[in-house]
């Protein structure tokens, strides 16, 4: 499916969840949208798949983490994505969410598989 079939959820709980198509829930991940000073958290609503970007300079302590960045439609922003990186999920963000390297690489295993086609953020 050109389009994507799997889809993320965060509710701000410290959790993001991870749904294939038929809203059965394939996993979950540490993930939190901690902003650093003069920055927003993401907005409330569904925003569709925009692009991947893998960052390959990035590494797991890095801005980016090992697995590079799922970037989404956010009306009025750019760049808003998932990645990991830095000292984990709770390291502050300019308005992403930030979850593990290991979630990310899950992350690459199933859109390989069955295409992410948005996230939900609550």
């Amino acid at each position: 499916d050109p389009f994507g079939l799997s889809s993320l959820t965060f509710n701000g709980d410290g959790t993001i969840y991870i749904y294939d198509d038929n809203g059965y829930l394939l996993g979950s991940c540490s993930a939190a949208n901690n902003v650093i000073r003069g920055s927003r958290p993401w907005p409330s609503g569904t925003n569709n798949y925009s692009h991947y970007n893998p960052h390959p300079e990035s590494g797991s302590t890095g801005p980016y983490g090992s697995y590079g960045i799922f970037v989404f439609d956010v009306p009025g922003r750019s760049g808003m994505g998932v990645h990991s990186g830095r000292s984990g999920p709770e390291s502050p963000t300019e308005g992403c969410i930030r979850t593990t390297d290991p979630c990310m690489e899950y992350l690459n295993q199933l859109h390989q598989r069955d295409p992410i086609k948005n996230i939900t953020v609550r």
